[in-house]
């Protein structure tokens, strides 16, 4: 009984030090547990479209193009098969098509200047209708331009935040419509998708700083941007203000460009209109006397030959045949009795319109674009609603050229579809890089 209870003493002491010796004990370290061998799995690429992939080579060259029928209509379901390209009469490879559903880059492009100030209400309605028939993916920015060039936003389809900058604007005093629009395509160079400028302006440039004529429309060749400038009528409004001015300050001279930039005296007087002359493409040319040849033509010949590059028609049956041919423009000041004066604010004037309408039109024929006249405010949602409905039916065609060779030439583009009586309209050219 005795050897019992000793065995059970000494079991219970066993088991009630165990612990202790444990807690006393080394741990030994647990070996970390094998990671898993299987390799992760590699993060999935954001989906971009063909033309977001083409940015990265600067030899891309691109071409709004828009198709229409014989009576007017827009064709929007061409393939890129049925389009042929060529530069300097040399086929090239289309390297790829933007449909018409491809989203847009758009900047509107806003005269602030004195003369809208009583207009500027309807100009600001009209905007947002344009605003409001775009799609909903496309990115639109406001730029307004006065003695000031504003830019008001970041590219955005927020059509609120578009309608808020649109009612900001205000009128101003003077033009800087030549460095208005160097900021605009400096802006859309980096882009490659469908872009376009609206431009609403009269044409007169009075005080611009860096940029010129001749200047921009270079850029324009380089850029692959459509334009499409609405011009309004201010001729009477600047000849009453001019007028005004003269008898009350004694004979002032209107500040137009020539006389802004007028050189110190027994210095060379810049070349008017441009203070960058280049050699202008297709037997064109550009004098320092006004107005040029192309306007004179015009004045003598309401109704001049077609351009075979930019009118797909050059019968006249097309749907660009009056956008081309709006008639000699509006020259003099009238008088009661019929008649005009030809003074020298008179002369002075001519000059500077024409040379105003001159530039609408190349920024338009030069991009493929086209000129809409909206002399009266009124006709202004009509002319955005035309706009807007050619935007919806654009293409765009990128391609490589075969002649790489960078010597800051103007090459000739050609666009032709095989589909039997359509029409194309494109960017007659481009301008190479120079060097590198």
């Amino acid at each position: 009984m005795r050897i019992l209870t000793a065995i059970i003493v000494v079991v219970v002491l066993f088991v009630s030090l165990a612990p202790a010796q444990r807690a006393r004990a080394p741990q030994r370290p647990r070996e970390p547990t094998p990671a898993k061998t299987t390799p992760p799995e590699p993060e999935a690429e954001p989906p971009q479209t063909e033309v977001e992939t083409l940015k990265i080579d600067t030899n891309l060259v691109t071409v709004p193009v828009i198709a229409s029928s014989r009576s007017g209509s827009y064709i929007s379901d061409l393939r890129k098969e049925e389009f042929s390209l060529s530069e300097d009469g040399v086929a090239q490879q289309i390297a790829f098509l933007a449909t018409v559903n491809a989203p847009f880059h758009l900047i509107l492009l806003l005269d602030t200047s004195a003369s809208t100030e009583e207009k500027i209400g309807q100009i600001q309605r009209a905007a947002n209708s344009f605003v409001e028939q775009l799609s909903s993916a496309d990115k639109v920015k406001v730029i307004s331009f006065d003695t000031e060039v504003r830019d008001l936003n970041e590219f955005t389809s927020d059509k609120a935040i578009l309608r808020g900058v649109i009612q900001s604007t205000r009128s101003g005093t003077g033009t800087r419509l030549y460095d208005a629009v160097q900021v605009s395509l400096d802006t859309l160079r980096p882009i490659n998708q469908r872009k376009a400028i609206v431009l609403f302006t009269d044409g007169c440039d009075w005080h611009s700083e860096s940029a010129s004529f001749d200047a921009t429309i270079r850029a324009l060749d380089e850029s692959g941007v459509i334009v499409y400038p609405i011009r309004f009528d201010t001729r009477a409004e600047t000849e009453r203000i001019a007028r005004e001015q003269q008898g009350d300050q004694g004979g002032v001279q209107l500040p137009t460009s020539s006389v802004i930039r007028q050189p110190p005296a027994g210095t060379t007087p810049p070349t008017f209109p441009s203070d960058e002359p280049f050699p202008v493409p297709a037997g064109q040319s550009r004098r320092s006397s006004l107005p040029i040849p192309e306007i004179l033509n015009r004045r003598r010949n309401p109704n001049p030959p077609q351009n075979p590059t930019t009118d797909p028609f050059p019968d006249g049956s097309g749907p660009d045949s009056r956008s081309r041919n709006p008639g000699p423009p509006d020259t003099g000041t009238r008088i009661p009795g019929g008649g005009s004066r030809d003074d020298g604010i008179s002369a002075m004037l001519d000059r500077l319109y024409l040379m105003a309408d001159s530039y609408l039109r190349e920024l338009a024929d030069r991009s493929g674009g086209r000129v809409y006249r909206a002399d009266t405010v009124g006709v202004l949602p009509q002319a955005f609603a035309a706009i807007a409905a050619e935007l919806r039916t654009q293409y765009l065609l990128g391609y490589y050229p075969t002649n790489r060779v960078h010597d800051g030439a103007y090459r000739k583009i050609q666009v032709k579809t095989s589909r039997r009586d359509i029409g194309i309209r494109a960017r007659p050219g481009y301008r190479a890089r120079s060097g590198g």
